[in-house]
């Protein structure tokens, strides 16, 4: 059985280590998109405790996965991308598909129309990136 302390810290080393998931973002929107992405999968990954290594793998890598697929959407979404009005309801439809792999059935996920109203809050008022994604993040924050 592995020790689950060294499971949290490699998954957050996977996490930290691939730059292309924030690399869109200044420096205090991606601190508070990694800080977001780190606090989930060390919630996940505490989840697979008393699990051996392979079972736990099976168990994680569909959420590890929506989890940086998540990351790299809400980023692209931060930084400017999704400006029209059809790419916004398709990010919202993906965000909120990660959302149900990484959230499964432990928690109720924000309704679109409250996920669209942080969507469309950007274009309406733009602000800054950091804000965005703290809006992002309360958002689901939420839902656990």
């Amino acid at each position: 059985m592995a020790d689950i302390e060294a499971r949290v810290q490699k998954t957050i080393e996977d996490i930290t280590g691939n730059e292309s998931l924030l690399e869109m973002l200044d420096e205090e929107a991606a601190a508070e998109m990694l800080e977001w992405g780190t606090s989930t999968v060390t919630s996940l990954v505490k989840q697979t405790e008393g699990l051996d290594d392979e079972a736990a793998e099976l168990a994680l890598d569909q959420r590890l996965k929506a989890v940086r697929q998540f990351m790299r959407s809400a980023g692209n979404w931060a930084a400017g991308k999704y400006t029209d009005p059809a790419d916004r309801l398709q990010l919202r439809e993906k965000l909120l598909g990660h959302a149900k792999v990484i959230y499964a059935q432990d928690s109720q996920l924000p309704s679109s129309e409250k996920l669209d109203a942080v969507l469309n809050q950007m274009n309406a008022q733009p602000g800054s990136q950091k804000q965005s994604v703290l809006n992002l993040k309360e958002l689901f924050n939420e839902a656990l």
